[in-house]
C-alpha cells in the first residue's frame, strides 16, 4: 500500500514538472560589451522574462533575484558589481516556465570598471613595477589598442609632488633615478584607443631604500659630530674650571664638622691622665697609698705652721 502511494506521488510530480517546462526557452542568451541581451523563442509579446544571477564569489546552487529587470524587456545592463556573475534567464507566463539558459561570466571588458593589478618592488634609486590583467578579455578584444597609464609621485612632509606619468603596454616596467629614502607611491590605469578605460588602481606607497654607500657615508658623519661635540663639551669644562678654580676648590673640599665648645677647651687645655685607671685587684694598695699622702701632706703643712709660731 506504502508503495502505491509512493509511486503515485512521484509519478504527480513528474507530470506536474513536464507541464510546468512547456514554454520555449530564450534564445542566443549572451553579454555583448555592457549589455546582457536575448531573442524571444516565438513573437509572442504576453512572455515574461525572470532574470537571476550568480556571483563569482558563490561556490553552491545559490542564485539571486535581479530585481531591477523588467520582465518584458529583452536586454539588462550590467554594472560593476556584477563583474565575474553569471546570469541565467527563462520565459514565463502564467504558471508556464521554461528551462533556465545560461550567460558567460562577466568580463573587463562588459565593465567599465575594471583596473589593472598592480604589484610593486623597491631597490635602491629604483622601482619595479608589474602589472597584469584581471582577466584576458580586453587584449582578446581589443589587442594591441590596451595600454597602461602608470602614474608615481613623491610624498614630502605630508604634500605631493607633481605626477609624472608613463604610458606604456609592456607588464613590467622599471622607473630609475628615485631618491633613496623618499616616500613614493604609484597608481595605474586602463588607456582603451588612449583613452582612460576602468578605474584607477589603488595606490600603492613604498620607501626607496638607501644605497649602502649612503649609509656608510651617514654613519661616518654622525661620528665626526659625535666627536666634535664631545671635543667641544670637554673643553668648555675645562675653560671654566680653570677660570673658576678657587669656587671648584670650594665645593669639592670635604665637609666641616663642628666640635662642641667644652670639648674644645678640653683639647686646648693639654691636662690629659698620664696613666690609666686603676684596676680593680690594686684598688686597696692605691687607696692606701693615696691615704698615706694626703696625711703625709697633712703632717708637713701642720709642722711648717708650728714652725712659723716658733719663729714669732
Amino acid at each position: 500500500m506504502i508503495r502505491h502511494i509512493c509511486v503515485g506521488m512521484v509519478l504527480t510530480l513528474l507530470i506536474n514538472t513536464e507541464g510546468t517546462f512547456c514554454l520555449n526557452p530564450p534564445q542566443d542568451v549572451k553579454i555583448v560589451r555592457s549589455n546582457l541581451q536575448w531573442k524571444p523563442p516565438d513573437d509572442d509579446d504576453s512572455l515574461l522574462y525572470s532574470l537571476q544571477y550568480k556571483p563569482s564569489s558563490k561556490t553552491g546552487d545559490e542564485w539571486y533575484n535581479v530585481t531591477s529587470h523588467n520582465g518584458t524587456q529583452l536586454r539588462f545592463q550590467i554594472t560593476p558589481e556584477f563583474y565575474g556573475a553569471v546570469f541565467r534567464v527563462r520565459t514565463e507566463k502564467g504558471i508556464n516556465v521554461s528551462e533556465w539558459q545560461y550567460s558567460d561570466s562577466v568580463k573587463c571588458a562588459n565593465t567599465n570598471s575594471c583596473v589593472p593589478v598592480l604589484k610593486l618592488s623597491v631597490k635602491p634609486e629604483m622601482a619595479y613595477v608589474t602589472m597584469a590583467h584581471m582577466d584576458k578579455s580586453l587584449e582578446r578584444e581589443y589587442g594591441e589598442n590596451v595600454a597602461f597609464n602608470l602614474s608615481f609621485w613623491k610624498v614630502n612632509n605630508g604634500g605631493y609632488s607633481k605626477a609624472e606619468f608613463v604610458i606604456t603596454k609592456s607588464k613590467n616596467e622599471h622607473i630609475f633615478k628615485l631618491e633613496s629614502g623618499e616616500n613614493y607611491c604609484f597608481q595605474v590605469q586602463y588607456l582603451l584607443f588612449e583613452k582612460p578605460y576602468g578605474n584607477v588602481s589603488n595606490q600603492i606607497c613604498a620607501i626607496i631604500p638607501e644605497t649602502p654607500e649612503t649609509i656608510k657615508s651617514r654613519a661616518l658623519l654622525y661620528s665626526i659630530l659625535t666627536s666634535f661635540l664631545v671635543t667641544a663639551i670637554c673643553g668648555v669644562c675645562i675653560f671654566l674650571l680653570f677660570k673658576h678654580h678657587k669656587k671648584a676648590k670650594q665645593l669639592f673640599q670635604p665637609l666641616r664638622l663642628e666640635i662642641p665648645h667644652h670639648y674644645q677647651e678640653f683639647f686646648r687645655s693639654g691636662e690629659f691622665p698620664l696613666q690609666a685607671c686603676p684596676s680593680p685587684s690594686r684598688q686597696s694598695l692605691q687607696s692606701y697609698d693615696m691615704i698615706t699622702v694626703i696625711g703625709y701632706s697633712h703632717l708637713k703643712q701642720k709642722g711648717q705652721e708650728e714652725e712659723q709660731e716658733k719663729s714669732f
